[in-house]
């Protein structure tokens, strides 16, 4: 199975867990991407990868049209569904592949990316796709993982055991080289750590018995000397680990690449 064929089923099957999983619903952390991306009255938005559409319609407060689009039917139902409650009526949810939109060329002001950069195959072809339909920023958020290799392996390792359509979190540094060479220039990055709960994390992934076991027993490991990078720890009998986050806001370069 291809890593779209998987993310399709895994966010498939997982929508209502992630439709409610606190690193997608915490207002203050979309308002601030929202802030960060300087996002205007007049702005034409695209959310790419929107799953439950919660950055779209926070987006959609501010902005004068916001679409958002995923690759899985679920997550867009519960998306729609929260679109019904909003009160909003300048949003527009959409089937649709980051590698292939249907739009044309500097079709929007902001296109946004939050928690899903890590599942795609090919990160530079979705971002020179995110790059070809925006006239001004780019705005990604997402998790960030160690620079030191050793420890980007072993966390990513562990990622990929929990979600098969887990690709890879990167390292700051492997971000800022791919929107270098895909003609995009980095103004600001803003560091968000977000605490985990690891049983919410693994239940949230829908992992068995077996292998949630398996995991547990790796993060417990990697408390001596931190060696996935995640800050584990074991506070009131529950473990626990922080996501280094980042809010990166990138403008485009109008040359071709």
């Amino acid at each position: 199975m291809g890593i779209k064929e998987s993310a399709k089923k895994q966010f498939g099957k997982q929508a209502e867990a992630y439709a409610k999983g606190n690193i997608f619903v915490d207002v203050v952390h979309l308002s601030e991407v929202v802030k960060k991306s300087g996002a205007a009255k007049n702005d034409r938005v695209l959310d790419i990868a929107t799953g439950a559409g919660f950055l779209a319609l926070e987006f959609a407060k501010k902005a004068d049209t916001v679409i958002g689009c995923d690759l899985t039917r679920n997550m867009l139902v519960k998306a729609r569904e929260k679109e019904k409650t909003s009160g909003l009526d300048n949003t527009g949810f959409l089937l649709s592949d980051v590698e292939s939109l249907p739009f044309p060329d500097k079709s929007f002001d902001i296109v946004s990316c939050k928690f899903a950069f890590h599942h795609f195959p090919d990160p530079e072809k979705a971002l020179l796709e995110m790059k070809r339909v925006c006239r001004n920023r780019i705005v990604l958020v997402d998790g960030v993982s160690s620079e030191n290799v050793e420890k980007s392996l072993f966390h990513n390792r562990i990622e990929k055991m929990r979600d098969p359509s887990h690709v890879r979190i990167y390292a700051l540094s492997e971000l800022e080289k791919m929107f270098n060479k895909t003609g995009a220039d980095i103004v600001d990055v803003t560091h968000w750590e977000i605490p985990q709960d690891f049983e919410e994390w693994i239940k949230r992934a829908g992992a068995g018995e077996k292998l949630t076991g398996i995991i547990e027993r790796l993060m417990v490991q990697s408390m001596e000397g931190d060696t996935t990078g995640l800050k584990v720890k074991i506070e009131d009998g529950r473990l626990g680990f922080a996501y280094d986050t980042i809010i990166l806001t990138a403008r485009v370069r109008d040359i071709h690449v």
